[in-house]
């Protein structure tokens, strides 16, 4: 009976829910992104023109143009200074775009999941 652990390598799953915009600087911040996830964990997918719905700080339903950025960091979620590692870069890279983009809010996720092997 083959081993199903010896199957699978852990890895975390990193999303950035990116507002799509026609401004120059977010179109900076989108190739930054990309290039950032490929140079440093090998590649990502990218997701466009998805909706998306927030409630703004007014209370008032918006809705939103999003584009999702995600790459499988080689981490492994259940080992906590690893978990601690991909964290702090989802705070970092939110931070980064709060910081250059028009928003009130930019998601950045992060969860374990599992590649299979051969």
């Amino acid at each position: 009976m083959p081993s199903y652990a010896q199957s699978y390598e852990p890895r975390v799953r990193v999303e950035v829910y990116f507002p799509v915009n026609d401004e120059p600087i977010y179109h900076h911040y989108l190739d930054w992104l990309i290039e950032e996830l490929t140079r440093l964990h090998g590649g990502c997918t990218v997701q466009d023109d998805l909706s998306g719905y927030y409630l703004s700080r007014n209370r008032n339903l918006i809705e939103d143009r999003i584009k999702v950025i995600y790459s499988d960091f080689q981490i492994d979620w259940s080992q906590p200074a690893e978990r601690e590692q991909v964290l702090s870069y989802c705070l970092t890279v939110r931070q980064v775009l709060l910081e250059n983009l028009w928003e009130e809010e930019i998601l950045v996720s992060a969860y374990p999941v599992s590649h299979v092997r051969p």
